[in-house]
């Protein structure tokens, strides 16, 4: 999938690895650790400047995580910092759209997250843009994310726990890293479900980035999980 961008070379969508626990407030409110988790989602689950989102098969409860995402120009392993920080190309402004029921199963299982998380349109965002600009000023990017109009989630990337550079070369500790890979850097504390036919709209005014979903009202696609 190519990936459309602005001022940026055109770039093919590598892996999309997505860190979990970034944000203190969030795990605190999903009551885990803040210890990362890694999960990765097919290219398939991107939705370039969002649209419609159909709710996946066999859950009835979806719920919204607004994120920071990044491009990578070149990979590697065992990168430091510095690193890390030359390596991102490009930044978006993100959904990670979550099955939670699914999830919750998954986790109660200790299965993978996989259909909880990488169903189609589970991964909204906005074209790429250079990510030079904010090299040197990262926690000044802000993220919010409004169900119909009333506000959920706002934070500015100052309160992630791992910075984006610092997210790269964590991923690199334990993946070997590619030009083209994306990386959906956590969410804020806030998260929480979407109805059918409600819209979720993610912004970020240091990005000059909007963002929108609809959740379609197709309830014969889902029927509720079991344990």
């Amino acid at each position: 999938m190519r990936l459309p961008t602005r001022g940026l070379p055109p770039r093919e969508a590598g892996t999309i690895y997505a860190l979990g626990r970034n944000f203190a407030a969030h795990a605190a409110e999903m009551r885990v650790s803040t210890e990362p988790v890694v999960f990765l989602m097919p290219r398939s689950a991107l939705l370039v400047g969002g649209g419609p989102v159909a709710l996946p098969e066999g859950s009835t409860e979806l719920h919204h995580e607004v994120e920071l995402v990044l491009s990578l120009a070149r990979g590697g392993m065992g990168l430091s910092r510095e690193e890390g920080q030359s390596a991102i190309e490009g930044v978006a402004l993100g959904l990670d759209l979550t099955a939670r029921d699914l999830q919750a199963v998954a986790k109660k299982k200790g299965a993978p997250w996989a259909r909880s998380k990488g169903f189609a349109g589970a991964a909204p965002i906005t074209p790429l843009q250079d990510a030079s600009a904010f090299r040197e000023c990262w926690g000044e990017i802000d993220l919010s994310c409004s169900v119909e109009g009333s506000l959920r989630q706002q934070a500015t990337c100052a309160e992630m726990i791992h910075d984006p550079p610092a997210v790269v070369a964590l991923l690199s500790r334990w993946f070997l890293l590619e030009p083209g890979d994306l990386i959906f850097t956590g969410t804020p504390a806030g998260v929480g479900p979407i109805a059918p036919d409600q819209q979720v709209t993610a912004t970020s005014r240091a990005l000059g980035e909007e963002l929108t979903i609809r959740l379609l009202d197709d309830g014969s696609r889902a029927s509720p999980i079991s344990g």
